[in-house]
């Protein structure tokens, strides 16, 4: 988790103008559970910022966004500093002075590599896959406490949204040639972990954990220290929940190359099926955690009510309830089925 830029001090690189802008820049009042934008939440806030493309230097958030990654100390963000840590020990370099990673690094491509020095057009931009942000706001007293969604590629995002970058740099000897060097970057997730991230962030097992934590803002360290499932293919769970979180952000254009990715699914477009599958994704993730009917119950029973809910009506809870039940019993019957073949 981190924070891309500050509506503060990068100011200077935001205009108010849609006419203007080039690409949209994500508030944490722009997205709600599974939605990047207002087509399922009424009273989502539209997007009111945008900046510009980087042949405009002085005034380009994705520019002060790449400048910021350069000069990162972080090696899973510092391309520099990956490229230095994986090869200022190889016998095959020990020639090239290590005692500077600027050094190194520039004569490491120049002189064995044959291309320019690590510039800034060398940093892949995270905005340009699709990626998991979080409200930073975070009051245990709202009808849901932490609130995620997966927003399109081509967007920056301000310090009111934490976003969890899609790739981490790891370059290899063949990288080293390329330039601009995108492809030292290796992604984070999965399509479809990605997508079960969602599902477990945004359910209720998970909100009802970190309740007990925030007051009004979701710290990195808290959620960091909070406990989910780790969850990859081939755990059970992993892909109802993915396939469940991903119908329910995949839709619109913006996402239609994600659909593509994930085999060409079909989005939950209207509000009986939404709800119906974020139920779902809720019941599966109290499977995920372990937890048996009581629990589950008690969770249900304890976690905070709002005067008027948008979603987590008592009906609402009632439904997750009855899919837990169903999924529990649909499992046992399967583990039964599978017993008796063996």
């Amino acid at each position: 988790m981190y924070k891309e830029l500050d509506r503060g001090r990068d100011r200077d690189r935001f205009i108010e103008d849609e006419s203007k802008g080039d690409y949209p820049v994500y508030q944490g009042k722009n997205i709600h559970q599974f939605c990047y934008e207002s087509t399922y939440v009424d009273d989502l806030k539209p997007i009111s910022l945008w900046s510009v493309d980087e042949d405009n230097e002085e005034l380009s958030a994705k520019r002060r966004v790449r400048e910021k990654n350069f000069r990162a100390r972080d090696d899973a963000i510092s391309l520099k500093k990956a490229i230095y840590n994986k090869f200022a020990d190889d016998p095959e370099f020990r020639h090239l002075p290590a005692s500077s990673q600027k050094r190194f690094v520039n004569r490491l491509l120049t002189e064995e590599f044959d291309r320019p020095e690590l510039s800034l057009e060398d940093i892949r931009l995270h905005s340009s896959e699709y990626r998991l942000v979080l409200r930073e706001v975070a009051r245990a007293t709202d009808e849901r406490t932490l609130i995620a969604a997966v927003i399109p590629p081509g967007g920056v995002v301000v310090h009111t949204l934490y976003t969890v970058r899609p790739f981490e740099a790891n370059p290899t000897k063949d990288d080293l040639s390329e330039f601009p060097m995108h492809s030292a970057y290796d992604r984070v997730f999965s399509d479809k972990e990605l997508f079960v991230a969602l599902g477990l962030i945004n359910s209720i097992p998970f909100d009802f954990l970190m309740r007990t934590k925030v007051d009004s803002h979701a710290s990195k360290y808290k959620f960091e220290e909070s406990q989910a499932p780790r969850l990859t293919d081939g755990d059970d769970w992993f892909h109802y929940i993915a396939d469940r979180a991903a119908k329910l952000n995949c839709y619109g254009e913006e996402f239609a190359e994600m659909r593509e990715r994930l085999g060409g699914i079909e989005p939950a477009t209207d509000m009986e099926t939404r709800r119906e599958l974020q139920a779902e994704v809720d019941a599966a993730v109290f499977h995920a955690y372990g937890l048996d009917e009581e629990e589950m119950q008690f969770v249900l029973d304890d976690f905070h009510r709002v005067s008027n809910p948008r979603i987590m009506t008592e009906a609402y809870f009632e439904k997750v309830a009855e899919k837990y039940t169903y999924l529990g019993a649909l499992r046992k019957q399967i583990v039964g089925q599978v017993e008796l073949s063996l």
